[in-house]
């Protein structure tokens, strides 16, 4: 949006006689009437390609105690955190979401109180991957190791400083062609720059749909690694731009 803020005959005529009405009546002076501004808005947006990447496993289990799911729980848990290290995640890339165990309960069908049948462990932990061709093997090693689910799949970009510059440079250039625009247009010209604002927006993370534990083995067993794709992540930056307005010589 470009606007375009022209000082008005009327309102300088206005400020010309109030000094004299002013001192006859006692009232207070007038300030002068700003002179004409241009104000334009821009917005432009640069595309990277992320770099990292952070997904969860989970692994659920059942067993007739609270010990024995979670006993069996963390003994899957144990082998997928070993399997990570060993195809290169280091110990600061993992963190875990969280433990829970509830008990499982069989409802009577005449009615009446429910009855513990088992107990349901779930443990959660956040992979974060530093290089995004490897996003699909480690899905499969954690999958090879008893990982039930996968998920949460969202793409980084480690700096996006020199894109946000350059959406900022795109911005400021259409900003000031759009006022040199509208100066030309009104019959005057643009006579410096008063005032500019810049609202950047830090891309956020790219979702993506992570396929079915059974999809994914079976791609496993046909000896074909499961396809991650990326994408791009936009930084998008919006400026507001103050320009003076002359008539021209």
């Amino acid at each position: 949006m470009s606007i375009l803020r022209p000082l008005r005959a009327s309102a300088l005529l206005l400020t010309l006689a109030a000094p004299a009405l002013g001192a006859q009546q006692g009232a207070p002076m007038m300030h002068p009437a700003q002179p004409p501004r241009i104000v334009t808005f821009a917005t432009e947006e640069v595309e990277i390609a992320p770099d990292r990447a952070v997904l969860t496993f989970s692994v659920e289990t059942r067993g007739r105690t609270a010990a024995a799911a979670g006993s069996e729980n963390a003994r899957i848990q144990a082998a997928i955190l070993d399997t990570l290290r060993r195809v290169g995640v280091a110990a600061a890339q993992l963190k875990t979401q969280g433990i829970n165990i509830n008990p499982e309960y069989e409802y009577p069908k005449e009615g009446g109180r429910p009855t513990v049948v088992g107990y349901q462990a779930q443990n959660s932990i956040q992979v974060e991957v530093r290089q995004i061709v490897r996003v699909g093997a480690i899905i499969d090693a954690g999958l090879a190791r008893g990982a039930t689910n996968v998920g949460g799949l969202r793409f980084f970009a480690s700096s996006t400083e020199e894109a946000t510059r350059e959406a900022m440079r795109k911005a400021v250039a259409r900003a000031r062609a759009d006022a040199e625009a509208l100066a030309d247009a009104a019959g005057g010209r643009v006579s410096g720059l008063i005032e500019l604002i810049a609202n950047p927006q830090t891309p956020g993370p790219i979702y993506r749909e992570v396929a079915s534990p059974m999809l994914m083995r079976s791609a496993e067993k046909a000896d074909v690694t499961t396809p991650v794709e990326g994408g791009m992540l936009k930084v998008i930056v919006t400026v507001e731009a103050r320009f003076g307005y002359a008539p021209r010589p």
